[in-house]
């Protein structure tokens, strides 16, 4: 009788996992894989599960506020000017010489 097979042990917390994408799309994800990443694809797929995750909690966010989450475009825009780091930086003092 044989023994059954065991899944091998992956590092750390990692699961392995099976996708399909488009050609376009996994050639676009080589393609960020090698620049950052070394050539490693799950690394870079890991980059995109978290910006997901980012927006689920935006999205999460504005439905919390109820009303409060819901801006127009003009309001919007008049709160990001108001950020800090926005607003126009003086000029640069020259030196007198």
């Amino acid at each position: 009788m044989s023994t059954p097979a065991r899944k091998a042990s992956r590092a750390g917390q990692t699961e392995k996992i099976s996708v399909s994408l488009g050609r376009a799309e996994l050639e676009a994800l080589r393609k960020r894989a090698r620049r950052l990443y070394g050539g490693n694809l799950s690394a870079a797929v890991a980059e995109g599960v978290r910006r997901v995750h980012e927006e689920e909690g935006r999205e999460a966010l504005v439905a919390w506020l109820g009303k409060a989450g819901e801006a127009s475009v003009a309001q919007r825009d008049a709160l990001r000017a108001e950020w800090p780091g926005k607003a126009a930086l003086p000029a640069k003092r020259r030196k007198v010489q």
